[in-house]
């Protein structure tokens, strides 16, 4: 079984958890409230300054050109829906530079950060591609997951972008490549080494759980 079926596997269960959490839901229908909304804005993007900056570790630990070129690839694409994505949703919510300024990251964000720059730290280059494909390949579950189950209700609703921009071709054929990467660069792992990336996976998906239950208390 190659790496990423095996973590699939191990943590399916939590993503449905985070496919069904009332903040993800609430969006799907139209019901969430824009206070929350904003919240999560500004939340994700200071999260994605630090998603950025371990992705250019990462890419400093490199060794072959291929992963070094997906990498430049990822940045490029991350740095992009940071600041044209994210910065035009938050320019319409009203979120100013001064707001960015003031926010605070929630601990469970600072928690997540820490725990993948030490997987970086600790088990080298597949432990953080580990870490940071759950993060992506997350959104693009959830995002398949609810338009599922909301089809209907996602077209009349005004986060409706939200669920196509992690639904659209691009976004499924970088995952496919970094998910092939990951098989790539695991090949003839034994089996302790499986293990650490499976606890990791499964960690990485626990924060992300945890991430949306804080954003709606």
């Amino acid at each position: 079984m190659k790496l990423s079926e095996l973590l699939f596997a191990k943590t399916k269960e939590l993503w449905n958890q985070s496919a069904s959490k009332p903040f993800v839901t609430d969006m799907a229908k139209g019901t969430l409230d824009e206070g929350l909304f904003r919240r999560y804005m500004l939340q994700d993007y200071l999260y994605l300054q630090d998603y950025i900056e371990i992705l250019k570790d990462i890419k400093g630990i490199c060794e072959d050109e291929e992963t070094e070129r997906f990498l430049d690839k990822i940045i490029a694409g991350t740095t992009r829906e940071a600041e044209t994505v994210h910065r035009t949703n938050m320019e319409q919510l009203g979120i100013t530079d001064g707001d960015l300024a003031e926010s605070k990251r929630f601990s469970v964000i600072t928690e997540y950060v820490s725990y993948m720059r030490g997987c970086v730290d600790e088990h080298g280059l597949l432990g953080g591609l580990t870490a940071l494909l759950q993060c992506s390949w997350v959104y693009a579950y959830i995002a398949e997951n609810v338009s599922g189950r909301y089809g209907d209700e996602i077209s009349k609703s005004e986060y409706g972008s939200w669920f196509e921009a992690y639904t659209s071709q691009s976004y499924l054929d970088t995952n496919r490549m970094w998910i092939d990467l990951l098989d790539k660069q695991s090949k003839g792992s034994d089996d302790a080494k499986v293990s650490e990336m499976c606890i990791i996976f499964e960690r990485c998906a626990r924060f992300e759980n945890e991430f949306w239950d804080a954003l709606y208390t």
